[in-house]
């Protein structure tokens, strides 16, 4: 999902959940997945479609601010 489809989705209350998980790919990476009112997921992409991964978690719970959800589950 890339960020501006999901700001605005946001904005009308679509999301339900996120959630920060670690990269499996880089444990030392952290990325975002969103879940909709119908429980599907999305992961948190930019605006060229590649998906948001980074090392300090607290640059996620911002993002997540920016896309309307308050309260989000991190995975270790």
């Amino acid at each position: 999902m890339k960020l501006n489809n999901a700001i605005a989705m946001g904005e009308t209350g679509a999301w339900k959940e996120a959630q920060i998980r670690a990269n499996p790919g880089s444990r030392s990476q952290w990325f975002v997945t969103l879940y909709n009112d119908q429980n599907k997921s999305f992961i948190l992409a930019d605006n060229d479609d590649n998906p948001i991964t980074v090392d300090d978690i607290n640059v996620l719970t911002q993002l997540i601010k920016s896309i309307g959800l308050k309260e989000l589950t991190i995975f270790l």
